[in-house]
């Protein structure tokens, strides 16, 4: 991993560069629920689209640690404080399952955790173990001053300090200043490109929570048109989507018939080999992803297109599993197509669900004067990017090349009646 130095490692990062980890962190580093992200790709299914895209929560997750690391050394944090955000966001990601935010619905439908946030903070907790041979990780917590629940808790975005809070869990916090910065060097999607030094120089606390100095507003608008764009771009490019979808549906097939309910657990090489050993759809789908035989889009719609009622039908649709499968099948039947041929991506209502903080950017700015003041009122920009939609398409179908014409035609009275 790099250099032995006398109190921790050097760790050579592709977008941090060299970054030197203390003893107290290579201590968690070392666990296996920390190695096991090596074995979980950032992006998903994106390296279909970006063949660069092969870069895993571990790298993600030492950048995001370094990061806090260099912003409360900025901020002057005192060392319990530092070590603490440290602590968290070096975890933050510990509960992620396969695929990264691929399979984030299935947490909520299926199982007892509402994301990977909470399945981080069980492990922090001691209440859920992601390896058979983990476990370590709260004693470590403890062996260092600080109780688990305390850094599970800064995880999902609570703590009385609101600083701290967020930086780990805020409008700009060090979670999106890595992956913005890590995800487009990686698909090499200029839009994704921060002015990352200059951000973490222009954060100030001041009345228990972070602020941004007066003198870095170009700075922020800079990150929020790279995290809208990005958006777009790359996490809801519509092929990205597709692959995903199929994935989807092949664990779906496979939890109906009772198989691979510890699939959170597993990185992603095991849940294909997994998928593919089970055979019939799962096994089918797979190997289309391998040889990126894809489903095509067939239907395509923005909300310019749809009514405010036609809106709420599609909310209702991606809030139960149950009729969103009833509605492909329609589908499927209706144009000759085979259970799970047939396949419908929402993209608006999971990403206010999934990545709330896309809709925010009301983070406070200092003026010279002192007076604090919402960024929307201080630059035109940050409400024009609130405002725009991210990305452009609300429904997305799905299936094979030889049923798009079919499904063109019948889609709308059979999804939206």
């Amino acid at each position: 991993m790099g250099i032995r130095v006398s109190d921790g490692k050097i760790i050579h990062d592709a977008v941090h560069g060299s970054m030197k980890v203390p003893e107290e962190i290579l201590k968690l580093v070392d666990t296996p629920e920390f190695q096991r992200l090596r074995g979980v790709k950032q992006l998903g299914l994106a390296n279909l689209v970006y063949p660069g895209a092969n870069h895993t929560r571990f790298e993600h997750s030492l950048g995001t640690w370094y990061l806090a690391k260099k912003l409360s050394q900025e901020l002057n944090l005192h060392y319990e404080e530092s070590l603490l955000i440290q602590l968290a966001a070096l975890l933050h990601d510990i509960g992620h399952g396969p695929f990264s935010h691929t399979f984030e619905r299935i947490y909520r439908e299926r199982l007892k955790f509402q994301d990977h946030m909470e399945v981080s903070k069980a492990v922090l907790e001691g209440k859920l173990e992601m390896c058979e041979e983990g476990g370590e990780i709260p004693d470590i917590i403890n062996s260092l001053g600080y109780e688990p629940r305390e850094i599970g808790d800064l995880i999902i975005g609570k703590h009385e300090k609101k600083y701290l809070r967020m930086i780990i869990h805020g409008d700009i916090d060090v979670d999106q200043l890595d992956y913005l910065t890590r995800d487009a060097h990686y698909t090499g999607v200029a839009h994704g490109i921060i002015d990352l030094e200059r951000l973490l120089m222009v954060m100030k606390t001041h009345n228990n929570e972070l602020v941004i100095d007066e003198k870095g507003i170009e700075a922020v608008e800079g990150m929020l048109v790279a995290r809208s764009l990005m958006y777009s771009r790359v996490y809801f490019h519509r092929t990205v989507k597709i692959a995903e979808g199929m994935l989807i549906r092949a664990l779906e097939f496979a939890l109906d018939e009772g198989q691979l309910q510890d699939f959170w657990r597993m990185t992603d090489d095991r849940l294909i080999i997994e998928l593919e050993d089970l055979g019939d759809y799962a096994g089918e789908i797979v190997r289309r992803i391998r040889s990126r035989r894809l489903y095509k889009a067939a239907v395509v719609i923005g909300p310019e297109n749809l009514t405010s009622e036609e809106k709420k039908v599609l909310a209702h649709l991606y809030r139960s599993y149950k009729k969103r499968r009833k509605i492909e099948n329609e589908l499927a039947e209706e144009v000759g197509a085979k259970e799970g041929d047939v396949i419908i991506e929402l993209s608006i209502p999971e990403l206010i669900l999934s990545e709330p903080r896309l809709k925010q950017v009301e983070v406070n700015v200092m003026l010279s004067s002192g007076k604090l003041e919402p960024i929307a009122k201080v630059t035109p920009l940050a409400s024009a990017i609130k405002r725009r939609q991210t990305p452009r398409w609300i429904l997305l179908i799905a299936t094979l090349p030889e049923h798009v014409e079919k499904i063109k035609n019948v889609w709308r009275e059979i999804v939206l009646e």
